[in-house]
């Protein structure tokens, strides 16, 4: 992948020169550090020409220049992250096309101009893709086909994250399978790694030469690691995450970080969620980006001990999946922008969420993902939910939504909903 690059320990890797790039959807632009050098434009204008006469001729004297300065228009990176892509057995089976091919895409038709449109997309993508020889399996040990990996990048996918409790479902030995699977991908891929030097080596995308790193934690996996396999899934461990953020600092300009952590089915954070969150504000992370309680939690800026502001998604919530409650049909996207501008660091502006919904029909039938902007009524009348004993309309989904994000997070459709 071009925009991908890899952190070392050394500090001379980290003044190596950037080279051009280009992220989705866009040209080549120049590199951060040229951006950084030259913070105006100029432009040059020329006097009126000063004269001397000397006998028949006129030539001039001197020429000079005013030099006017023209800043910039700020470098502006659109981000987006999507939540739990949670795929269970009937969201497979629907996608299978006979022969041992699948296309997942048309399940995401409705979202995908939302994926595509910005410059850098995210997703957590929750169950493996070891390939067919580990059967593909629904919970408690997932197996998706690996079709869903090349449709994410179709869809515009740029970064997906592995780090989460079922990653190891079939094994180190099936993680293996998926990495050599997933280094074909024509995307950036964190929180799963073939070895300890792997995992020290941090994952750097530059869009618009701006550097942003990835980080990835998860606070277990389902399945303990084989002693005979050297693959890796970092765990929320203080020492750990200390010193991926120091490396980070030295080859990055932003730093985004993804925890896999809190209590599935739980609106509020636990305690441990508020002291890492705290931790990695004080460290200086840009952004947080949580998942794993399957349902949406707040969205908040937390102040760091420097003085800087993190931008917090306790939980995406989820997207895609077969789950048996309304509560688990509601998930949201981050959506924010990284600016940088006149030399100064980049900072983080216009975090907000698109919130999303999961549709199934009954018997998990006919499952897609919607913009909740776009539901109706009618089109979840006959929601699997509905047999379970939820109240599925568009209002209790939206409600769920409007009760647990502050109002300067939604977007308008929702914030009159929410006063």
């Amino acid at each position: 992948m071009s925009k991908l690059k890899f952190c070392s320990v050394s500090l001379l890797l980290t003044l190596i020169v950037l080279v051009f790039v280009s992220c989705s959807g866009g040209d080549s632009q120049t590199s951060f550090a040229e951006q950084t050098s030259g913070d105006l434009q100029t432009e040059t204008v020329q006097t009126d020409m000063q004269t001397e006469n000397n006998g028949d001729e006129t030539y001039p004297e001197q020429t000079t220049q005013d030099v006017v300065t023209v800043p910039k228009d700020p470098v502006r990176i659109s981000f987006v992250a999507m939540g739990d892509n949670l795929i269970h057995s009937p969201i497979f089976k629907q996608a299978s096309l006979g022969g041992g091919k699948y296309d997942f895409l048309p399940k995401y038709k409705d979202v995908s101009e939302m994926i595509s449109t910005a410059d850098i997309a995210y997703i957590n993508q929750e169950t493996p893709m070891c390939g067919e020889e580990y059967g593909y399996h629904n919970y408690p040990q997932f197996n998706t086909p690996q079709q869903m990996g090349h449709d994410l990048v179709s869809l515009g996918f740029d970064v997906i994250c592995f780090a989460n409790n079922h990653i190891l479902d079939q094994s180190s030995k099936g993680l293996e399978k998926m990495l050599d699977f997933t280094e074909t991908l024509d995307a950036l891929t964190v929180g799963a790694y073939r070895n300890e030097e792997d995992a020290q080596s941090i994952r750097v995308l530059e869009c618009k030469g701006v550097r942003i790193a990835f980080l990835a934690y998860t606070y277990d996996t389902n399945i303990s690691p084989l002693k005979s396999s050297d693959t890796v899934v970092p765990l929320i461990e203080r020492e750990r995450i200390e010193r991926d953020v120091e490396k980070a600092k030295t080859c990055s300009d932003v730093i985004i970080a993804s925890m896999h952590w809190g209590k599935e089915n739980k609106y509020t954070m636990t305690d441990d969620q508020n002291q890492y969150a705290q931790l990695l504000a004080d460290l200086g992370v840009d952004v947080i980006l949580g998942h794993h309680p399957h349902v949406i939690q707040p969205i908040e800026w937390i102040q760091g001990v420097n003085g800087n502001k993190t931008l917090c998604y306790y939980s995406l919530g989820n997207g895609i999946n077969c789950q048996d409650y309304l509560k688990n049909m509601v998930g949201i996207t981050a959506c924010f922008d990284i600016v940088y501008q006149d030399g100064e660091q980049p900072y983080i502006e216009n975090a907000s969420c698109i919130p999303t919904f999961c549709y199934q029909s009954t018997n998990y039938k006919n499952v897609q993902l919607f913009l909740l902007e776009n539901l109706t009524d009618d089109m979840i009348k006959n929601h699997h939910c509905n047999s379970k004993g939820n109240k599925v309309t568009v209002e209790n989904a939206r409600k769920i939504v409007t009760d647990t994000i502050s109002a300067e997070f939604l977007p308008e459709y929702l914030k009159k909903e929410s006063n």
